[in-house]
This record gives C-alpha cells, structure tokens and sequence, in this order.
C-alpha cells in the first residue's frame, strides 16, 4: 500500500519590495503599505505620491507568489497567501516582512516618526497578522476595502490594540462589501477596545488620494 507524505523544507528566497521618498530629518511618518490580491508593489506605491515628499517615507513589500492575473500571459499581479499550507505561508509573510524593514533601516519602535499600516483588500489581513504576531503597535492602522483576520485576538493582544487608532476606509459601491453592515462592522472594532474612525468615500474597490491625503492630515 502506498501512502504520500507531506514534508517542508526552508529555502532562500528573494522578495523585492519598493520605497518611495527618502528618511530626512523632516520625516514625521514612516508608513508600510500592503497592496491587494492580484496587484503589484511597483505600482501600488504610486497612490502615495501625492503626500508631502519630506514628511512621508513610503516602504511597500509584494507577496511572494507572482502569477499571471489573466490566463498564461500578459499582465502580472501578486497574492500574499492562499489557504493551502496557510500557517507556512504566514510564517514566510513574517520573515519576509521583517527583513523588508531591517534591509530599509526602518525600526517600527522608533518614537522619532509616527510607524503608520495600511493594508488595501487581501493586504488588510496580512498587515494585521504582521504586527501582531510581531508584537508591534503602530501609531496608526489604515484598513481599506478589507477586513480584520478572524485568527487575530485583539483582546487577548491589548497591549497592541486597545486604543489602537484604526481608519476603515470603503467606497459606497465596493462590489466586495456589498455584503458588510457598516454597523455591525463599528460595533465590532468597538467591542475589541480599537479607536474606530469611518472614511466612506464615493467610488468602487480601488484607492482614493483625496481621501488618502485626508487620512494622513488627520494624524
């Protein structure tokens, strides 16, 4: 009778990751940004143009499985995780992260600038996973288009998120939230003791600069 195993191994892998703007003596907020499913870092980074160059300094990792969007050819995007081999992949999301962060000689500890998260559609969970699992509060936590991970406890993991500072950020014809009670979503980042702040905007399931720029002049 024959019977398959299944086996890991670590292997060196290498993840790019882009910046935008430069750390000066006038950076305030240093922010890492996590894109969507079926997107790439490259041109993610761009929606953060528009905020003041010598107050922002923008790091945007890309999850590590690249796949063509349409088909066999043509344009490529990338996924942070799918739910094969999920705690593996998440493990591999943390270490790569971290490394992001070392390589760019960014410390999220660091009191001298604001440590700023945003995560947009399927980076919203990545980003949360992140910190938590990494013990790291950012001074603020931008979820657009996207959800809290249901395998983060946030009241076990006060320390990180009581008080926490959380923009949920959607547009009213999001066709992925169509589903969401706003409400029910309130109520919920309440319950688990997080500082909730509502940006609804008029659009689909994309980024918004205006709305973005009001974000980051509200902190």
């Amino acid at each position: 009778m024959t019977q398959v195993t299944k086996s890991f191994v670590e292997v060196p892998r290498t993840g790019r990751y882009f910046s935008l703007n430069s750390v000066h003596p006038t950076t305030k907020n240093i922010w890492i940004v996590f894109h969507g499913y079926g997107q790439l870092a490259e041109y993610f980074i761009k929606h953060f143009e528009e905020l003041d160059a010598e107050e922002n300094f923008i790091l945007a990792p890309e999850g590590l499985s690249r796949f063509y969007v349409d088909g066999l050819v043509g344009r490529v995007g990338a996924s942070w995780m799918t739910k094969e081999d999920r705690e593996e992949e998440i493990k591999d999301q943390s270490t790569y992260i971290n490394a992001v962060l070392e390589d760019a000689g960014v410390d999220p500890s660091d009191n001298a600038y604001r440590f700023i998260v945003l995560g947009f559609s399927q980076g919203t969970a990545t980003a949360v996973r992140w910190f938590a699992n990494n013990g790291i509060r950012p001074a603020q936590l931008v979820l657009w288009a996207g959800s809290f991970p249901h395998d983060v406890n946030a009241i076990e993991q006060s320390e990180i998120f009581h008080n926490l500072p959380v923009h949920f950020v959607y547009g009213d014809e999001d066709q992925f939230l169509k589903d969401v009670n706003i409400a029910e979503k309130t109520a919920e980042f309440e319950n688990m003791g997080m500082k909730l702040t509502l940006w609804p905007f008029a659009g689909k399931h994309v980024m918004d600069s205006t709305v973005l720029a009001k974000i980051a002049a509200s902190f």
